[in-house]
């Protein structure tokens, strides 16, 4: 091997230890809690950069020195349970007709059901689309974040009084808490709201589905609290990377918002997952926890159970699509005598976050 084939070869080796290095912390940072120290837990929104950069390292060495390559595919090897979390990867089929019972939850943050004028067709609405939504679903429950306040007709949002009248209707029971709002066609009563912040909240109910209990836990865990100008300055970082040196000082601003919302959601989540193994049983987990699939706050609530997209989903399956930021922050976590059986995943971004609809089977 010449001289600038070795040079090459070792710059590439460099970079690839330090991508790798970066891809496993990213990969295994949500076993350590930022409560004491938070730092570390930015890595984790780094996964999907360090799976990229390393892929791309691999390629480049394995033409010129296959050996040095060994150190991207080893550490692409160890990051397959992360990857595989991050974005699963599922066949879709269509589920086998059996005599057994079913029920369907939507899960959606409404963003107070304020209509996108970004998506197509706003200007030509005549309703509510996000209520509509809702509607056409007729899912058996739904759990909303960020749905409290006044329930009627409000022409600014262009909420109907037919809409309001066709929710009544089709959802005889109705609960509505400091930040969470919930439609039911099984009866349901509430256990308990915790406020954790002005911006962060868990609603505990409990339904009866024809004889069976199933405790429901509507989360909206801790926002960043990103105002315009946070928003303004990441997107300025990400359309100009040459820029960052001109913004360090916004940029430290910027991520110790991030790191203290780490530090909250460690909590809220902590607590959440107390509250579910004292009362054991049928649980279901739903909402926005406002933290990606290899957080910390995700590992907790799903440590020793089930994650429906997670069994059922295809790719990323962003459900926050906004301000340059794609993530998987909604999530339905679920642990009982009942299976997941589909996942869809709505395909218009009405609100600022993607609804996600399951169906569950019980199993006897």
């Amino acid at each position: 091997m010449n001289f600038i084939r070795k040079c090459i070869a070792l710059i590439l080796l460099i970079l690839s230890i330090i991508s790798s290095i970066g891809l496993l912390l990213a990969s295994y940072i949500q076993y350590f809690s930022p409560i004491h120290f938070s730092p570390p837990a930015l890595l984790g929104l780094a996964f999907p950069i360090f799976v990229v950069t390393t892929i791309i390292l691999l390629l480049l060495l394995l033409p010129i020195y296959a050996r040095y390559a060994l150190v991207p595919f080893v550490s692409l090897l160890l990051a397959i349970p992360a990857f595989l979390q991050y974005s699963p990867i599922n066949i879709r089929h269509d589920n086998i007709d059996t005599n057994r019972e079913r029920f369907t939850l939507l899960s959606y943050n409404v963003y107070y059901f304020v209509d996108s004028k970004n998506e197509p067709g706003f200007d030509q609405a005549q309703h509510n689309r996000t209520l509509q939504y809702i509607i056409d679903t007729n899912a058996d429950v739904v759990a909303l974040q960020e749905g409290h306040g006044y329930w009627g007709a409000v022409k600014g949002q262009k909420r109907t009084q037919e809409q309001v009248d066709k929710i009544a209707q089709l959802y005889p029971y109705h609960i509505c808490q400091n930040r969470s709002r919930i439609f039911s066609k099984y009866p349901i009563r509430l256990i308990s709201d915790t406020i954790y912040t002005p911006s962060a909240n868990t609603s505990i109910y409990q339904l009866d589905i024809n004889g069976r209990t199933v405790t429901l836990f509507n989360n909206h865990l801790e926002s960043i609290g990103l105002t315009r100008d946070d928003k303004q300055l990441y997107s300025d970082i990400i359309t100009s990377p040459d820029s960052i040196g001109e913004k360090l000082g916004g940029i430290k601003v910027f991520a110790k918002k991030f790191m203290n919302a780490f530090q909250l959601r460690a909590l809220q989540s902590q607590y959440v997952d107390s509250m579910a193994r004292t009362m054991g049983g049928n649980i279901i987990m739903c909402g926005d926890i406002n933290d990606t699939p290899n957080s910390y706050a995700y590992h907790t609530l799903q440590k020793g159970r089930r994650d429906a997209f997670c069994e059922l989903g295809l790719g990323p399956g962003f459900t926050y699509r906004a301000d340059r930021m794609w993530v998987r922050i909604d999530h339905i976590i679920y642990q009982g005598s009942f299976t997941a059986t589909d996942i869809e995943k709505g395909q218009y971004l009405y609100s600022d976050h993607y609804p996600l609809l399951v169906t569950f089977e019980w199993n006897d």
